[in-house]
């Protein structure tokens, strides 16, 4: 399923450079003008109009450079005034010049260095809008339905409606929701059992929610929609003392989506492993990664597991990867190899690109922003080719911090899949007064610079 762009058709922001040059005779001139436009609709490109203000050169056409980009140059027609360029470097100074170019040669050369952030600001303010869906939160799992529609499984949630970047301080946050997006338009789910209080998916053995499930990932298997909840519970003080009981199955009708089913999932082990954590459905098999938590402090170190299973084992008989193959004893579970050298983070995924398995995960480290991708021949490793697709801005900012990045594939574009991050801040108040401080982030990254090297 491929999200058509056109529904992130419109411009956000806008630079003007006005560049000067010198004639031959030593007088400043200003005989052009361009002006540099970031497209937030297309987060990698770079949208170039101008305007040329001196008749006295005789020129044939326009030369266009982009340095960094993969398109590179570009020709314009005298009569020409806009045009732009794709695959343009994130977060670093692009050099960008406009020649008249007459017989070849360049009469003038204009030029100045442009900068974009590579976030996608349209497409974010249509899974995350104003009003009339889910208006914030976290989680941001998502899974492709074969109707063509995804469902986006977020944690805690506001769906209150904003105003001026700010919300009211009485808006409830509901523990979790889903988003349903449509070709280019939104829904929110919550209000189970017909609470509209309650959120999405409520532990049946909780009503009032006072254990409560945040998403884990899914998958799809024939009309059935399958979707892993962690059951939580405030085991600590303050707003970190939430800690893990287990994981349920909830199976849901499609295309409905009605819940039509919860099962325990059936391992029984360690609370320190979290299966359900990425899931794929690969044909045959159904695999469930599971993260688990070795040290959870300032340098943290964390393993992934991984156990598989038929659609009709689902809720008895799993296998778990024992380096070797695989093994009925959840004791027998080993590490993935080739991910040690990034603390693999709370919540990830894993998807096909191609024939290559791909596991996107955010460093774990609380101080860090960096998002990773690994490859691999099969689902389960060993994983290589280490690429840091990209490094969270918000990290450098006051409060605010980032955190579980995840792969949305089925959002592909000119060669690229689309990526999200969580951002929160540690003042609870600003979710209210600022909503930017509990918003997902959007980019792209190119399929190539996973894949290779």
């Amino acid at each position: 399923m491929k999200h058509n762009p056109k529904y992130m058709a419109l411009l956000a922001g806008w630079l003007c450079l006005f560049i000067s040059c010198h004639d031959d005779d030593g007088i400043k001139q200003n005989p052009f003008k361009y002006t540099i436009i970031v497209s937030a609709s297309n987060a990698d490109t770079l949208f170039l109009s101008w305007e040329f203000t001196d008749t006295a050169h005789n020129f044939e056409h326009y030369r266009i450079e982009v340095a960094k980009s993969k398109e590179g140059v570009k020709t314009a027609g005298k009569e020409e005034s806009k045009c732009f360029f794709t695959h343009v470097p994130y977060d670093e100074p692009v050099p960008v010049s406009i020649s008249l170019i007459e017989n070849d040669e360049p009469v003038n050369t204009y030029s100045a260095t442009a900068k974009i952030d590579g976030f996608d600001k349209v497409i974010a303010g249509i899974i995350i809008p104003d009003r009339g869906s889910v208006t914030a939160g976290d989680g941001m799992y998502s899974i492709a339905l074969p109707d063509g529609r995804s469902i986006f499984l977020m944690g805690d949630s506001y769906i209150g409606p904003v105003t001026n970047g700010q919300r009211s301080t009485s808006d409830r946050m509901y523990r979790n929701t889903y988003i349903v997006y449509d070709n280019g338009q939104v829904s929110a789910i919550y209000g189970a059992n017909g609470n509209s209080n309650a959120s999405a998916a409520v532990p049946p053995c909780c009503p009032n929610e006072n254990k409560w499930y945040w998403p884990g990932h899914g998958f799809v298997a024939g009309n059935k929609l399958y979707i892993f909840q962690t059951l939580m519970y405030q085991g600590g003080s303050g707003s970190w003392g939430f800690m893990y009981e287990t994981t349920h199955i909830l199976e849901y009708d499609l295309p409905s989506l009605q819940l039509s089913k919860t099962t325990p999932i059936p391992f029984t082990g360690s609370t320190d492993i979290h299966y359900g954590m990425a899931a794929l459905n690969d044909g045959d098999y159904m695999y469930i990664y599971a993260q688990v938590d070795i040290s959870n402090n300032l340098d943290p170190v964390s393993e992934v597991l991984v156990a598989r299973t038929t659609l009709a084992n689902l809720y008895a008989g799993w296998q778990y990867y024992n380096g070797s193959g695989w093994s009925a004893n959840a004791s027998d579970a080993v590490k993935l190899s080739g991910l040690s050298s990034v603390p693999v983070s709370s919540q990830f995924n894993v998807f096909k690109l191609g024939d290559k398995y791909v596991l996107l995960t955010q460093h774990k480290a609380y101080w860090s922003g960096e998002i990773y991708t690994f490859i691999a021949d099969s689902p389960y490793g060993p994983w290589r080719n280490k690429q840091l697709i990209f490094d969270a801005y918000e990290q450098g900012i006051q409060n605010l911090f980032t955190y579980n990045a995840m792969a949305h594939p089925q959002f592909e574009k000119d060669g690229m899949i689309l990526v999200s991050y969580n951002v929160n801040t540690e003042v609870f108040a600003e979710q209210f007064s600022d909503v930017s401080t509990y918003r997902p982030r959007f980019f792209w990254v190119e399929i190539d610079k996973i894949l290779n090297n």
